[in-house]
């Protein structure tokens, strides 16, 4: 019997809180609204991914990008209900947040939270590591207990080896052991105060399965030029599909089993596509392409391919205008007991993905091509992934939880 065809993702993002110096700080809804609200989060999310990809695409250049939106603004989002002044407005700006009110702002995140608390599928976990002798405000503890489901726990940063070692061992145990070494103990000193982090795991079965018969080695375009031979794993299929003349490219929705979430691939119509692609993505709501998708036959071909991808995101919150909460000056107020200024020092996020006939595992980028062609009803349309293409994981009301590009493959990967 076939092995059933899978998909885990794993995606996480710590936000370290540094403390400067010990010196003392100067309603329910009917359906359609709560439907309403989800749309508009969801809005808001794919909004603070098109951002965070193009600052993440310039840095990154010509490598493949995988990064979870959902996890970046999920713990940003736990930071922002302990921040005051003009360090939450800049939050709120740069999250692209719908509120200014922390009750709201938390509600927004628990609504996602809470739907996959108990999913099989699905896990998304937030932990707060807090220096020992030190304790969070009860507003802020409570708020994040019970919205954002996190609990915190104690550690000696002073003991940086050790307390990496905690947080790392929590992350990995969240993450079904593929993200390792998420934090390095030099990120960790006696001034540290807080550790924020959420950790994303993922692992569904397609509903429609790629046979593994049917994986052959083909051709996987990097450029007009260069190419690479890789495994390319084909099924023939009622997929939703779209073709979009206005972004010269088309999409395929690739469902999972048991599960409202799925793959969304966005595959530019020539080789060399996807620069021009991106910019038009840029301008154009998620909502706006899957909306187009309807049901039709196709024959797909994806390859199978594996992709790492880490990055500190300092650098890209300040592009986004979120530089107070790194400089002396950042308003933290509303987080500990003891009244310690504090500052971000670091934000960490890491992926990994495995895409094959049995698993795929975290998130990224690939170069895909897509050929359609006039052909009768009875024909199915083709969507050969074999060239550099965009790629995101969402679900029913298109929260985003993952994104990435593939734009290189190595040769036969196993």
């Amino acid at each position: 019997m076939e092995k059933p065809l899978k998909f885990c993702a794993c995606w996480l993002l710590a936000l370290i809180l540094l403390a400067l110096s010990p010196v003392p700080l100067v309603r329910s809804s009917d359906v359609t609204m709560a439907d309403a609200a989800k749309q508009e989060f969801a809005r808001r999310l794919a909004i603070f991914s098109i951002n965070v990809y193009g600052k993440l695409s310039a840095l990154k250049s010509g490598e493949n990008v995988v990064f979870s939106p959902f996890s970046i603004q999920t713990c940003a989002a736990m930071a922002r209900v302990g921040a005051e002044g003009e360090t939450a407005a800049q939050l709120d700006s740069g999250l692209g947040l719908a509120s200014n009110d922390v009750e709201q702002i938390a509600q927004g995140f628990h609504q996602v939270l809470a739907a996959y608390q108990d999913s099989q599928i699905l896990r998304i976990a937030n932990k707060i590591f807090i220096m020992d002798g030190h304790q969070l405000r009860q507003e802020f503890d409570q708020l994040l207990t019970k919205q954002f489901l996190s609990a915190a726990q104690s550690v000696n940063f002073a003991n940086s080896a050790q307390a990496a070692a905690t947080i790392n061992g929590w992350v990995e145990q969240r993450t079904n052991h593929l993200i390792k070494d998420l934090v390095p103990p030099s990120a960790l000193n006696a001034d540290s105060r807080l550790v924020l982090v959420n950790a994303i795991h993922f692992k569904g079965t397609w509903q429609h399965q790629f046979p593994k018969h049917g994986t052959r080695p083909d051709t996987f375009y990097l450029n007009g030029e260069r190419s690479v031979q890789v495994p390319m794993m084909s099924v023939k299929e009622r997929f939703r599909y779209a073709d979009l003349p206005a972004l010269d490219a088309a999409a395929l929705e690739l469902p999972y089993k048991d599960s409202d979430l799925s793959m969304l691939i966005i595959l530019p119509n020539s080789k060399t596509g996807l620069p021009a692609l991106e910019e038009k993505l840029r301008f154009t709501p998620l909502s706006q392409i899957t909306q187009a998708l309807h049901k039709t036959q196709v024959l797909v071909k994806l390859p199978k391919f594996k992709a790492e991808f880490q990055v500190e995101l300092s650098e890209v919150f300040q592009q986004l205008g979120m530089s107070k909460m790194f400089s002396d000056g950042a308003e933290f107020g509303k987080m500990l007991q003891s009244p310690e200024p504090l500052k971000v020092s670091a934000i960490i996020h890491k992926a990994f993905i495995d895409v094959n006939e049995e698993g795929t595992e975290a998130a990224a980028a690939t170069g895909v091509i897509e050929m359609r062609m006039l052909m009768p009803d009875w024909e199915p349309t083709l969507f050969y992934v074999e060239h550099p293409f965009r790629f995101y994981i969402v679900n029913v009301d298109d929260t985003l939880l993952f994104a990435g590009r593939l734009v290189t493959l190595q040769t036969n990967p196993t």
